[in-house]
């Protein structure tokens, strides 16, 4: 039985195998110009999903070291600033025990609180320290926050939270990258109770009148106070004759009245169970301030009160006075320093860690890279011996084909 076939079919049955030979060809030479043994998935399915979770693996580890590099700048940071502070600490410890020299006269105490101011400054720029970033370490979760300022009373006063941020370094593990300097600078046991004021939030003068930090006056008195609180409230005008601001004073645990109905002038320091503050501004009727009692005492509060000590002792304080505020000083130092030295030493098991979990996620980079090379690294001896045999089968295929193609039968008359 005859076959008939047209020229266009003895064409194209002769150039397919071309064109599949040189598909080869070209997908060889991609292969080893690339290094690659799978350039789509379609090559090997399974290899190409495993490369893709491997990849993703490659990815995480990179992710993790670039956290590890920067967790590890900041902590280096901190405890620099730290080691700084701890220095400054111990300076302090110096100046404090030669201010109760007995033999010292007035001014040379005031020199010394002169000197103890500038160590409390250099302490409040080391804990204004800041990372790489620009953001402040000691400031908890509010980083663009400086947490150490000066209020009003000249006073260093804590602007930060209390937050604690975490770092993920590896697929289980988290560290700390920061301590707040409430809870590192401020909330230290003091050796002796003390009061903080505030405002309350619902106040609604405008602009809002301010409360003073207190200090003690009569430590008697107010042992008798301590651990309670006060609330100083802004009465009615009418209540007083002539009318006008007033304020009452209760204890907040039982109502008590300590003060009542006391005409109010501003910036005027107002006294009460032995404590003594000032409150500055226009109150509204209604508006209140709380006076607590507390048992902490900020590193950089406990030097500002006995440079305030200093100087009063330039006025006649005696030298037993001095003496027992001097002690408290001391062991407020001692107390601070204790916190730092613990928190540096918790900065160094965090370095540790850090370098551990580098160290880790390098041996691990190690083993996904061999697994990657063994499933899509190309074998360059096999693919050039498979070039090769691919390169004669394209060249057998394109001298058939012209051979083939040269038949007629025009030749055969």
């Amino acid at each position: 039985m005859a076959v008939r076939m047209s020229t266009s079919q003895l064409f194209n049955r002769g150039l397919n195998p071309i064109l599949d030979a040189q598909t080869a060809v070209s997908k060889t030479q991609q292969q080893i110009a690339s290094n690659k043994r799978v350039l789509t998935p379609a090559d090997d399915p399974i290899a190409a999903t495993r490369i893709l979770q491997l990849n993703q693996e490659m990815a995480s580890i990179e992710k993790y070291n670039n956290s590890i590099s920067g967790l590890s700048s900041r902590l280096q940071r901190e405890e620099v600033a730290l080691g700084g502070i701890n220095d400054l600490i111990q300076k302090a410890q110096e100046l404090v025990t030669q201010s109760g020299n007995g033999a010292l006269a007035g001014d040379q105490r005031g020199y010394i609180a002169v000197e103890l101011e500038s160590v409390v400054d250099a302490m409040a720029q080391y804990m204004n320290s800041k990372d790489a970033g620009g953001e402040y370490l000691f400031s908890g979760n509010k980083g663009s926050t400086q947490p150490f300022v000066k209020d009003n009373e000249g006073k260093y006063v804590y602007q930060g939270d209390q937050g604690q941020r975490f770092v993920q370094i590896g697929p289980v593990t988290s560290v700390a990258a920061n301590d707040s300097g409430y809870d590192l600078f401020v909330n230290i046991k003091s050796a002796r109770p003390g009061v903080n004021t505030s405002a309350n939030d619902a106040n609604t003068a405008q602009p809002p009148a301010n409360i003073s930090k207190a200090s003690i006056r009569n430590q008697e008195q107010f042992d008798k106070f301590h651990p309670g609180s006060a609330i100083v409230e802004f009465r009615p005008a009418n209540e007083i004759n002539p009318p006008g601001l007033n304020y009452t004073i209760k204890q907040v645990e039982d109502g008590r009245v300590l003060a009542q109905n006391i005409p109010y002038v501003s910036g005027r320091e107002i006294e009460v169970a032995g404590m003594a503050f000032r409150i500055d501004g226009r109150p509204a009727e209604g508006d209140s301030f709380t006076l607590g009692s507390t048992n902490q005492k900020g590193l950089l509060e406990g030097l500002q009160d006995y440079v305030e000590t200093l100087k009063a002792s330039q006025n006649g304080l005696s030298d037993d006075a001095l003496k027992a505020e001097m002690n408290v000083a001391m062991e407020n130092l001692n107390r601070g320093q204790d916190q730092v030295l613990k928190t540096t030493a918790a900065i160094g098991a965090r370095l540790n860690q850090t370098e551990a979990a580098q160290a880790s996620n390098a041996d691990f980079e190690l083993l996904v890279s061999q697994s990657l090379s063994e499933l899509a690294d190309l074998d360059y001896a096999a693919a050039i011996s498979q070039l090769s045999e691919e390169s004669f089968v394209l060249e057998a295929a394109q001298t058939t084909f012209t051979k083939i193609t040269r038949l007629s039968l025009f030749n055969m008359l």
